[in-house]
């Protein structure tokens, strides 16, 4: 029980129950990226459902998920290579931003099943597709409506699906009939089915894509993996799917992303944003703080689905002693991740930018932040009670480090030997 107790005032809060299959996909919308305004909510608190992600509660999400989870980690689903991590964790991560988004069961287990027969887009899979033992296991795992949407999506052709959609804005009411990719028989999709579809396949690219793929895409075919990690340039195609998901997908929960699905991000402001948020990453910010934290505000005027530009930039006006201001974009930031329930930067998992940006607005509300390299590398807490005492602002191998002033007259020391 102590350590029960320990281990919830380590948390941060105590969390109550979760129902098991929550709808709990927070309010959509994009940020007031010219206040940083995020609503007012308390962010220092996790909404239960990322609290269930960080905290690795799988069965709040489902009330199967161990048994589904425990089955893929023993597969070769955590040896199989995907873009930026193995197969395991992209499947896992797309069901988790499933639940999140509050979908319907069948849709998450699609989601964290949707290459498990193999499909269009890739070679590997975990059951046969081509055997009733084979379906039958899988429909035993998930359930027949599930099984049923994950067949379909394995055997279609993705790529027919999503250009339809992105060239006629629309998906058919009576629904559409694919060939089967290895076969060639007929598979109808209702339109229901293929709103499931669109709305994994968005869930899909968040999950998986960097700038690699994008490099592949612009035509660089030779581009090496995994080049320098530049978020993805996916995010319109994204939101075009998103919102014919809505308008003609009969779903029964619309995701909260791109302001519920009803607004367009386009081609031009994605690169420019992209192009904006990556030049400040790769200056250096002295001297140029303000100069920074306007590009990155202007970076998240044009892409405002996006919450790293604001983690950034909270960081910028942190280190000027800008408290409220940090603040306001480390809550404009949260709020998108809590959306999104992934991240735009993959050089970071969603867990680090999460504790990350919730750690620079604990320390907002400290007025403290350090100068040091120890000082920075002792941060963390991103609750009070998880401050046990000061930062460690004496440890400094920095240039005005006492470690780099010695090794500089050692250095003059020599010279003047020589």
């Amino acid at each position: 029980k102590a350590c029960f107790k320990a281990l919830k005032r380590f948390s941060g809060h105590t969390r109550s129950s979760l129902a098991p299959h929550p709808r709990m996909a927070a309010a959509g919308g994009a940020v007031d990226v010219a206040t940083g305004d995020a609503g007012g909510e308390d962010f220092a608190q996790l909404p239960a459902v990322i609290h269930a992600m960080v905290h690795e509660e799988y069965s709040s999400l489902d009330e199967n998920a161990d048994q589904f989870l425990q089955i893929l980690r023993r597969s070769a689903a955590t040896e199989i290579w995907h873009k930026h991590g193995h197969f395991y964790s992209h499947l896992h991560d797309v069901w988790q931003m499933l639940c999140a988004w509050g979908q319907p069961r069948e849709v998450c287990r699609l989601g964290l099943f949707h290459s498990a027969y193999s499909n269009s887009f890739v070679s590997m899979n975990l059951f046969n597709p081509d055997t009733a033992e084979g379906r039958a296991e899988l429909r035993s795992l998930v359930g027949a409506a599930a099984e049923e949407l994950i067949w379909k999506f394995c055997v279609i052709d993705r790529q027919a699906m999503e250009m339809q959609v992105l060239e006629t804005h629309a998906v058919p009411a009576e629904g559409r009939t694919f060939k089967h990719i290895r076969t060639g028989e007929e598979v109808h999709c209702s339109s229901a089915e293929i709103g499931a579809f669109l709305v994994e396949t968005m869930a899909d690219y968040q999950d998986q894509s960097f700038g690699w793929q994008s490099d592949l895409e612009a035509g660089h075919s030779q581009a090496l993996w995994p080049g320098l990690f530049k978020p993805t340039l996916r995010m319109s195609k994204v939101s075009r799917l998103a919102a014919v998901a809505r308008s003609h997908g009969q779903l029964q929960v619309i995701p909260p992303v791109f302001d519920n699905c009803t607004r367009i991000l386009s081609e031009s402001d994605e690169l420019k944003a992209r192009d904006l948020y990556w030049s400040v990453i790769c200056a250096s910010p002295e001297g140029r703080r303000n100069e920074l934290t306007a590009d990155l505000l202007r970076a998240s005027q044009l892409n405002p689905f996006v919450a790293e530009p604001h983690v950034v930039r909270a960081q910028l006006l942190i280190q000027q002693a800008r408290w409220s201001e940090a603040a306001d974009a480390a809550r404009a930031a949260l709020k998108c991740f809590y959306m999104w329930a992934t991240q735009w930067d993959n050089r970071m998992p969603f867990v680090a930018w999460i504790s990350w940006t919730r750690c620079i607005l604990l320390q907002s509300s400290f007025q403290e932040w350090p100068s040091t390299h120890g000082g920075l590398e002792s941060l963390g807490a991103v609750h009070p009670s998880q401050r046990f005492r000061r930062l460690n602002e004496s440890r400094n191998f920095g240039v005005d480090g006492p470690q780099a002033k010695r090794q500089r007259c050692d250095q003059d020391d020599a010279a003047v030997s020589n």
